[in-house]
């Protein structure tokens, strides 16, 4: 099989990954349930904004609006929304940077690098393994190769996460601009754009992992506890090594932040190029993730 018919068969098979799931609805609910998630996260957010407005109002004698954003700029210029950005960003220092954006695409961003994770560990999960259940996956690997049946899997699962996370901006949008006074509608979509490709980057090594559970079992079930188990674990290992990293197991946990995504969350923040290095690694090891899963997958019995 030469290069250019293993790279069509995996874009086929990703094609049919994509239109698989439109069809049977399984994807686009889950991907609904995100857009809720989102929209739910960003009025919660503004609400925030708001009281913290109303403090400042009472604090400078001057009457309360009735809706939040109305002051906003000066908001930003004390300390205490500075400080909740700096808590999300994880690097006081980087709010300056970051503030070029509307803080609402900021929120956008944290919410997105939380929620899309699990988002894409649970639907990646029975993209394989459904199918070799129903043992139709064999009629596939008759036709094409199981690295490109397991790449175009992978990419098909990628491209889900991207439209799940685009359908995302619509919530927040929407959020903005019925409840955040002063929201300009073209920076605000941009903002939400450019910003939601990092946090999609930053899902590819989860639907790796999602992709390598999916190629162990057979129950979509199963696979799906291990890849979302699995996912929450990444955040608790993180969490220990980036506690313990100053104490004699610093090397260790330094070389576990460097394989863990969440790692390289941090540098999503930065302009270019630093957050185009993180995306680049968070990529890298999504498909390490894969190769992981077909190790296995590449020498059991359809």
């Amino acid at each position: 099989m030469t290069l250019w018919t293993s790279v069509r068969d995996a874009g086929l098979v990703a094609r049919f990954e994509v239109l698989r799931a439109i069809r049977t609805w399984r994807a686009m609910a889950l991907a609904v349930l995100y857009v809720v998630a989102t929209a739910g996260g960003a009025y919660l957010f503004v609400q925030l904004i708001h009281s913290l407005e109303s403090a400042l109002a009472v604090q400078l004698g001057v009457p309360v609006t009735d809706q939040a954003g109305a002051m906003l700029d000066r908001l930003l210029e004390g300390d205490e929304l500075r400080e909740i950005l700096g808590e999300m960003l994880g690097d006081q220092a980087l709010v300056d940077d970051v503030l070029r954006y509307p803080v609402l695409a900021i929120f956008h961003l944290w919410e997105g690098l939380i929620l899309i994770p699990f988002f894409a560990a649970s639907i990646s999960a029975e993209s394989i393994s459904i199918d070799m259940g129903s043992r139709a996956l064999r009629f596939e690997a008759l036709r094409t190769g199981r690295l490109e049946l397991v790449t175009g899997r992978f990419l098909g699962q990628a491209a889900l996460t991207a439209i799940a996370s685009v359908l995302g901006i619509a919530g927040t949008w929407t959020i903005g601009i019925l409840f955040l006074t002063g929201t300009e509608p073209l920076g605000l979509a941009t903002a939400l754009f450019w910003l939601t490709l990092r946090a999609w980057a930053f899902a590819l090594p989860f639907v790796g992992l999602g992709v390598a559970f999916s190629q162990w079992t057979t129950s979509p079930n199963w696979a799906r506890v291990m890849a979302v188990g699995a996912t929450a674990g990444t955040w608790v290992a993180y969490g220990m090594a980036h506690a313990w990293i100053d104490t004699r197991w610093g090397l260790l946990c330094d070389v576990t932040l460097q394989v863990l995504p969440q790692g390289w969350m941090q540098g999503l923040w930065h302009p270019a190029p630093g957050w185009l290095v993180s995306s680049g690694v968070c990529i890298a090891l999504g498909f390490a993730l894969v190769a992981a899963g077909y190790l296995r997958f590449a020498r059991r019995d359809l």
